[in-house]
């Protein structure tokens, strides 16, 4: 019941504040919710993540809830300022460079040195980010209707979080080719497609699977308990681990 309740509470929480951000880009002059501060205890203990986009991304919402942070949904780059952490969530391909208002969210948080985890198109965004090129079209990592289940051999950050053969999720056709500036792998796939890499001065982490499908209530018994990946997100993130 407890946690229900807080699962509630972080909701209707997220949901204030993103409303809040959205006032401010508009140019409204509004307060912060509940007049900022009653909010205050709560933005301490618990960072509130930027997710980019504007798609159907509860689950990557509840793995973060979960976890222990604020998620807020937002495709412009005025309001992440006001955020602890940035989320590059999956979504569709991507064909030479990034739109302009995703590459300035992300220089945004790079940076000002806060933390991103880019999640399957998320990772892809980030390596073209730092200069790095993609594969077009990969076979045997995406299946219609549901997951393809795969092992991987992992080092590094992956392996200390998940074991150094953690089994994942794949959905995908796009690939990391080029590695970009600064980005070191950490994992792969048995066919030598790069899984997981993270940044060798940032707080940039990428991973090409989904750990918000394998995590928590997502938890599933053919792969890794991936919620670690998230747990350490937010601990970059400032996250109260007491």
């Amino acid at each position: 019941m407890f946690g229900a309740f807080r699962f509630f509470q972080i909701k209707r929480l997220s949901g204030d504040i993103q409303n809040y951000l959205q006032r401010r880009k508009a140019g409204g002059h509004s307060s912060p919710p509940y007049g900022g501060r009653g909010i205050l205890p709560v933005i301490r203990m618990k960072p509130i993540i930027y997710i980019y986009g504007n798609g159907d991304y509860r689950n990557y919402s509840a793995a973060l809830t979960a976890a222990g942070a604020i998620p807020v949904i937002m495709s412009d780059h005025i309001a992440p300022d006001s955020c602890q952490a940035l989320l590059l969530p999956g979504g569709g391909d991507i064909f030479g460079s990034l739109p302009a208002e995703e590459t300035a969210v992300i220089r945004s948080f790079v940076e000002s040195g806060r933390p991103i985890l880019g999640i399957c198109r998320g990772m892809q965004a980030l390596n073209v980010y730092f200069g790095g090129t993609l594969y077009d079209d990969i076979p045997g990592h995406r299946t219609h209707g549901t997951d393809v289940i795969h092992a991987t051999s992992a080092s590094g950050l992956i392996a200390s979080l998940l074991g150094s053969s953690p089994v994942v999720n794949s959905n995908h056709h796009q690939a990391v080719d080029r590695l970009g500036d600064g980005l070191v792998v950490c994992q792969r796939s048995e066919d030598g497609i790069i899984e997981a890499f993270v940044h060798e001065t940032l707080p940039v982490l990428g991973v090409q699977w989904h750990p918000e499908r394998e995590s928590f209530e997502k938890k599933r018994d053919d792969a890794a308990d991936a919620a670690p990946i998230f747990r350490y997100f937010l601990r970059l993130s400032g996250a109260d681990e007491s």
